[in-house]
């Protein structure tokens, strides 16, 4: 007789090593692409985008 919960225990141990390899895949061939130039520019992209200036702001700093 099999236990109630044996297969959901087994489909969730299944989801968690495919999620962590494709993660690990994923992370690794994002850092293997992203140089620090690249990172910079992707930084002030996201600024332009969110309307943050590109400066830093001096009064938040008192």
């Amino acid at each position: 007789m099999k236990a109630e919960g044996t297969g959901s225990n087994h489909f969730f141990l299944v989801g968690v090593l495919v999620g962590s390899a494709c993660g690990l895949v994923l992370g690794s061939a994002l850092g293997f692409e992203l140089r620090p130039d690249r990172i910079r520019a992707l930084k002030r992209l996201m600024r332009r985008l969110t309307g943050q200036p590109d400066r830093p702001r001096f009064d938040l700093m008192v």
